[in-house]
């Protein structure tokens, strides 16, 4: 991957852990929300704890799979160019990966996905939640 992608995860990383950290100290700027309405400001906050802690999760989750993925693999040229064919990349190992050899590029993708997509919900459940109160 590029320098750029892998900066990109390491933002993605921080944010994440402050939100896990906004999640269990249950202060922050997360928590500064306008218009709740009268004597729901507890029930309110504490949902959106539940909810910025299970958020946290899923984005560190997300982040360190993404970064995992480019620590343990990098593109190389499989197959050279020739005049008919272009030239073929592919993922490969950095290292012997011994135990987890099971850990591919598509397994990191597919936990990338995942967590992604449950940040996602939980981002959605998020918006609803703070449309009722």
């Amino acid at each position: 991957m590029t320098d750029s992608f892998a900066m990109f995860d390491w933002l993605l990383l921080a944010i994440s852990v402050y939100v896990l950290y906004a999640g269990i100290v249950g202060k922050g700027r997360l928590y500064s929300v306008e218009n709740i309405k009268e004597g729901q400001e507890e029930a309110f906050k504490a949902l959106s704890r539940k909810i910025y802690i299970y958020l946290g999760i899923a984005m560190v989750i997300n982040s360190g799979a993404s970064i995992l993925r480019s620590q343990l693999y990098t593109y190389q040229e499989v197959t050279p160019a020739t005049d008919s064919a272009a030239a073929v990349y592919e993922l490969v190992a950095k290292q012997d990966l011994g135990a987890f050899s099971f850990m591919t590029p598509t397994v990191f993708n597919i936990i990338s996905y995942v967590a992604l997509a449950i940040t996602l919900g939980l981002i959605v459940l998020l918006v609803v939640k703070m449309r009722k109160y």
